[in-house]
């Protein structure tokens, strides 16, 4: 009779959990995202106001995407030179008291709202390299992909109800008042991150120029081919649901003629396949490969999308883009777990800042891009390209047997 193996009967959820101190950075990210959410919600009002026009609306994507490439890569060489869990409490001490300060302009200038903004964007840009930097230090190797999936779920569904919660507390109290709440998240994940039980790190020794140390974590995600691979790859999938989050209204309104209102119930559906696919991931990576996952899951989504393209049947689309959260998880958590096993702790700052880079990228320049093509040629024609995309990146994956074995 085969021995059971009890990290198999669903304790590596319990273990992680268990965590103080992963519990603590989890919390840590999950209010700091609430407050990144709730802060652009309340910004992309105020600039209405101010402006009355939609490119001034795009003003807080701008002041994103900015910091996301230009700070970044930077962001990162100090996160390995420095003591990482301090720099995740003052940038979130900083971004706090940033955001009070921008209550006094509100109603004054949109140029010093965009420049409070953009020092508050690039302030964040060290908080995430940081923080992905830390999982491996707080969990076990064996409990990395539950972890992951745990970070990478909190992370999209903050998004979701960070944006949800924007309406009510405005309504409730007011653009000053919302903007003092989201403050008050960025201290409190302040506060929850200090309660997490590292020993401190020595500063390093300033051996090289910063130029220098960036150039190395650049050199290594070049001759690291699962590396590089698995950036391109990560890029792709932010990009793919991105993408869908932001189409996801003219589809439910003009392909599933349910509304423009009730697009929120296809959102709903892809966190639902995001929870699944966080509970059932850990099993499968017990008999597949993390590589062969995602590998799979890539084709399985590029033929989903494209599936979504040619289909007005509202079950039929809650299913597939279910079945869109379910392999994304899968993609995301697989790789960031590969990430964190290949790459020396020494350099994890700047590879992890390389790749928050190119996560808030495809955030932002893609989604824009995608939108204009759904303007001019259609949403299902935006969703086929999209889905093509996303499966010739699986198709790749075949003809890479280092990744796959990875």
């Amino acid at each position: 009779m085969e021995k059971i193996n009890p990290e198999n009967k669903g304790s590596r959820f319990g273990a992680v959990l268990s965590n103080a101190g992963f519990l603590m950075l989890w919390l840590g990210q999950l209010t700091s995202q609430l407050a990144d959410r709730v802060f652009v919600y309340v910004l992309m009002i105020i600039i209405y106001q101010l402006t009355h026009s939609n490119i001034g609306v795009s003003l807080p994507l701008l002041a994103f995407g900015i910091p996301s490439v230009l700070v970044s890569p930077w962001a990162g060489v100090f996160v390995d030179k420095l003591d990482r869990k301090w720099i995740m409490v003052l940038t979130d001490v900083i971004r706090g008291l940033l955001i009070l300060l921008i209550i006094p302009i509100i109603s004054k200038s949109v140029v010093l709202i965009f420049l409070m903004s953009l020092l508050i964007y690039s302030a964040s840009q060290f908080f995430a390299p940081a923080e992905t930097s830390l999982i491996p230090e707080l969990v076990e190797r064996k409990h990395l992909i539950v972890a992951n999936s745990l970070f990478m779920i909190t992370w999209m569904a903050s998004s979701v109800v960070g944006f949800g919660l924007g309406a009510p507390m405005v309504n409730l109290l007011a653009e000053k008042g919302t903007l003092v709440a989201s403050a008050i998240c960025y201290f409190v994940s302040a506060a929850s991150i200090l309660l997490v039980p590292l020993k401190e790190r020595k500063p390093a020794k300033a051996e090289k120029h910063v130029l220098e140390d960036l150039k190395v974590g650049f050199e290594f995600i070049r001759r690291n081919t699962v590396v590089r691979y698995s950036f391109y790859k990560l890029f792709v999938a932010s990009m793919a649901i991105a993408t869908l989050s932001v189409l996801a209204i003219s589809y439910a309104n003009d392909i599933l003629k349910i509304g423009e209102k009730n697009f929120g119930y296809l959102i709903i559906a892809v966190g639902l396949g995001m929870g699944i696919g966080m509970l059932t991931l850990n099993y499968l990576i017990e008999h597949l490969k993390k590589g062969t996952v995602v590998v799979g899951s890539f084709l399985i989504s590029g033929i989903v999308l494209i599936g979504l393209s040619v289909t007005s049947n509202i079950y039929y689309a809650l299913a597939l883009i279910l079945l869109l959260g379910l392999t994304n998880i899968y993609i995301t958590s697989s790789i960031q777990t590969i990430l964190q096993n290949s790459i020396p702790r020494q350099i994890r700052g700047r590879v992890f800042g390389v790749q928050n880079m190119l996560i808030n990228s495809a955030f932002t320049f893609p989604v824009v891009l995608f939108g204009i093509v759904a303007d001019f040629w259609g949403i299902l024609f935006a969703l086929s390209l999209l889905g093509f995309i996303v499966l010739s990146m699986g198709i790749a994956g075949l003809f890479l047997p280092k990744f796959r074995t990875a």
